[in-house]
């Protein structure tokens, strides 16, 4: 299969997001009721082929400009992930398309998933609210295997493509960050503002609560305008 030039592959590219965006935005308004995103991924098959990754990336590597580099490395990231969500959509639809399915009966009605998830927001009493939650985190929890196994295949594609089997190194190379470095920045700067904000917390509470030296003081009464 012939591959694209970067210019190319993004002009089909915004084509491929936009379709996808339909499909999706047609489901979550309830305009369909079955997931067809797996047909739309096979009219772009072109794109997301092993080769065109290849090409993607042997054209970022050679590039010298920064701007123009940073451009090609997204459409090479965006490419990786096509090539996984092509092996994989058809299991993504059924998945999705078991959560259109499922339902929920609450008090004598019986809710799609999603409209009894969108409902808990909604309800005004905590008895009505605490009824339906169980019911809507069990019904969920249902497909929860299916789910991790769709986790732990693009995990194992996103490794084979990339050559790196660790997710933290890919991406701290992704974000050009040490991540580790940055949790233990965090941890350093949390620890140092705890003994401040223990100490600050104890004077917002004295004061609220009217303990200590603000107890014995009295009240300022607000101001009134005569007329």
């Amino acid at each position: 299969m012939p591959t694209l030039s970067p210019d190319e592959f993004e002009a089909r590219l915004r084509s491929y997001l936009f379709e996808r965006s339909e499909e999706s935005k047609a489901l979550r308004v309830g305009e369909k009721e079955v997931s067809e995103q797996a047909a739309i991924v096979a009219r772009y098959a072109d794109l997301f082929s092993r080769e065109q990754l290849e090409a993607l990336r042997e054209a970022e590597e050679a590039e010298q400009g920064a701007d123009e580099r940073e451009r090609l490395h997204r459409l090479h990231s965006t490419c990786e992930s096509g090539v996984i969500t092509a092996q994989l959509a058809p299991h993504q639809d059924e998945l999705q398309n078991a959560e259109l399915a499922a339902r929920v009966d609450f008090r004598g009605e019986e809710l799609p998933l999603r409209n009894a998830s969108a409902r808990m927001s909604t309800l005004a009493g905590y008895d009505e609210r605490e009824e339906l939650g169980p019911a809507v985190f069990d019904a969920s929890a249902l497909l929860n295997d299916e789910r991790l196994e769709l986790v732990r295949a693009s995990e194992a594609l996103r490794a084979e493509l990339s050559g790196e089997a660790d997710p933290v190194a890919r991406n701290q190379a992704e974000k050009q960050i040490s991540l580790r470095e940055l949790a233990e920045a965090l941890a350093a700067v949390a620890d140092g503002a705890g003994a401040a904000y223990d100490e600050l917390r104890e004077r917002w509470l004295d004061r609220l609560l009217g303990h200590g030296e603000h107890r014995g003081r009295p009240r300022t009464t607000p101001r009134t305008c005569s007329a």
